[in-house]
């Protein structure tokens, strides 16, 4: 009788084990979306025109127009700065750097947007910049500058 209850005890744990021993697979799903890459051109370089060597600023407008102290009535066309943006349809987010005006001893330059946003329609959309420089007369130097800045466009 012993032997018939250790093998029925035995024979009985493992059918227990071996039913809670079991494996399954589940199949996973990767979601995601491929996007056209945004593309940012400067169709237009930014030019202040003629800006006067004296303590003060000079404004330019997104639409080209100029004011302040600084800016010298009547010198060279002022030309905000344009920008193509190419990608998806969609509406972008667009930043700007501060500028490195340490190039530029005497100069700082703001660069300036209106909307920090831009709608992408049938894949395009410009944006215009604009800015201000401030002029410390004491640290500048007479003749042709130029200070670098970046557009940034994110989806």
């Amino acid at each position: 009788m012993n032997k018939k209850t250790l093998l029925s005890t035995l024979m009985a744990s493992s059918f227990l084990l071996s039913a809670g021993v079991s494996a399954t697979d589940q199949t996973g799903t990767a979601n995601f979306n491929l996007i056209v890459p945004i593309v940012v051109t400067e169709a237009t370089a930014m030019d202040f025109g003629d800006i006067s060597l004296a303590d003060g600023q000079c404004v330019l407008t997104e639409s080209n127009s100029v004011s302040g102290s600084s800016c010298v009535p009547g010198g060279n066309a002022a030309q905000s700065g344009v920008f193509n943006i190419t990608g998806a349809d969609a509406t972008v987010n667009v930043a700007l750097s501060a500028a490195d005006s340490s190039s530029v001893p005497g100069v700082t330059f703001t660069p300036q947007i209106t909307a920090n946003t831009v709608d992408i329609i049938s894949g395009t959309a410009s944006i215009n910049v604009g800015g201000t420089i401030d002029v410390v007369a004491a640290n500048a130097t007479a003749g042709v500058k130029a200070i670098s800045y970046t557009v940034s466009v994110t989806y």
